[in-house]
């Protein structure tokens, strides 16, 4: 709607910051160690997209030898809603796997040690949006948080050579709790790299451009362009006063 008190021709529109992240139906993320490390990756908006580096757990035995374990899942597509000045993306896992070995790769290494799985786990995403240099909607700072636990296996406690106990399901209930910092540092690296922002930015402005020129019933498609005279968030609501030119 026209704005009282401004330049002639100033408009205002607002954008909820989930329309400005892009279509949740295709973000994920997706857990993964076996081959590498950065199996892990994730697509969370227009741009936004990386690898993390998750690495398998290692755990050293009394006789010198070592049990591996590594993680897979894949999460569903989150459920987007607003908590305060947070987007929050709820991701939920299914099932995620932990694969166990115990001392080399190998089908008799493999077969000596349970797997383990937890199920139905949750990871929060929050997103803190805020406003760049030219007036557009960008992030400022994301949070992450993960909900669930490893379900108890038959049987937990294995000796080797006789004497030498691992306790499998507390091994992988501990990799468990390290998931949370590892998948939010990696996460939040990712996103803090000057490509990752300026890539969000540049397709964000493409969006925000379109939008508010269809506001304005000018054809996006036209040389037309948008100065964006002032802009806040409301909430999670991008609020922005523009003029077309």
């Amino acid at each position: 709607m026209p704005q009282a008190g401004g330049p002639p021709g100033l408009l205002t529109k607002t954008i909820p910051f989930a329309m400005v992240l892009g279509d949740p139906t295709k973000s994920f993320i997706q857990l993964g160690n076996m081959r590498s490390p950065f199996d892990t990756n994730f697509s969370i908006g227009r741009g936004l997209t990386g690898r993390i580096a998750l690495e398998k757990y290692s755990h050293e035995l009394g006789n010198g030898q070592k049990a591996f374990i590594h993680v897979t899942g894949v999460s569903n597509p989150p459920l987007v809603t607003t908590e305060g000045a947070e987007l929050r993306l709820q991701f939920v896992f299914p099932v995620i796997q932990f694969k166990t070995y115990y001392r080399e790769y190998s089908g008799e290494g493999d077969s000596a040690l349970n797997d383990l799985v937890a199920e139905k786990v949750i990871v929060d995403l929050f997103v803190t949006p805020t406003i760049d240099q030219r007036h557009y909607p960008t992030y400022h700072s994301v949070r992450l948080a993960v909900v669930g636990s490893v379900k108890e296996a038959e049987k937990c406690t294995y000796f080797f050579d006789i004497i030498f106990p691992l306790n499998i399901c507390k091994a992988t209930g501990e990799y468990f709790k390290q998931l949370q910092p590892a998948l939010e540092n990696g996460l939040r690296e990712v996103l803090l790299q000057p490509q990752t922002r300026i890539q969000f930015e540049q397709q964000v402005a493409q969006f925000v451009r379109a939008d508010l020129l269809t506001k304005a019933g000018i054809n996006p498609m036209s040389p037309a362009q948008v100065e964006v005279v002032q802009a806040e968030f409301r909430g999670t609501d991008y609020v922005a006063s523009y003029v077309p030119r």
